[in-house]
């Protein structure tokens, strides 16, 4: 199941409140490695300030269900509450979270390789592309040769 929460951000908020109401919405008290998450601040509010989630959600997987999140900016954010409705789940509370962010081409290599040292959980994605957590691996299915004829032989 996706869930979806639009956050104001710029100008009603900084890209760090903005993060800061992101992380009040996907933590709680049984929160897995949320150090990754206030390690990521300095690069994921420099994705936030680029306005990209306002177009390519942040998605956050973990636990039964995948939460977007889309940043509103402008006088939009200006119009909008404050206040984003709670989640019925954590998301952060599972083993396998994980976040993955949207950000301008040029930025992918410098984000990737900080969020590679400061929270591996959390993956930043050319935000016109696709995710890599979202592209289905492709398998190799063994070919099976069945013999309909071999009972009949016994």
């Amino acid at each position: 199941m996706k869930i979806r929460r639009d956050i104001a951000s710029l100008p009603a908020r900084t890209s760090k409140e903005t993060w800061d109401a992101i992380l009040k919405l996907i933590t709680g008290a049984d929160s897995v490695e949320t150090v990754q998450l206030q390690a990521a601040t300095s690069v994921l509010c420099s994705a936030i300030a680029d306005e990209h989630s306002a177009s390519v959600p942040i998605v956050v997987k973990g636990g039964a269900s995948r939460l977007v999140i889309y940043t509103v900016h402008g006088s939009d954010a200006m119009e909008m509450e404050l206040e984003v409705d709670k989640l019925s789940w954590n998301p952060t509370a599972s083993e396998a979270w994980a976040i993955t962010v949207p950000c301008s081409y040029e930025d992918v290599g410098w984000m990737s390789k900080a969020l590679k040292e400061r929270a591996p959980r959390i993956t930043v994605h050319d935000v016109n592309g696709t995710p890599d957590a979202d592209v289905e691996p492709t398998r190799k299915v063994a070919e099976v040769q069945i013999d309909w004829t071999a009972m009949e032989k016994a």
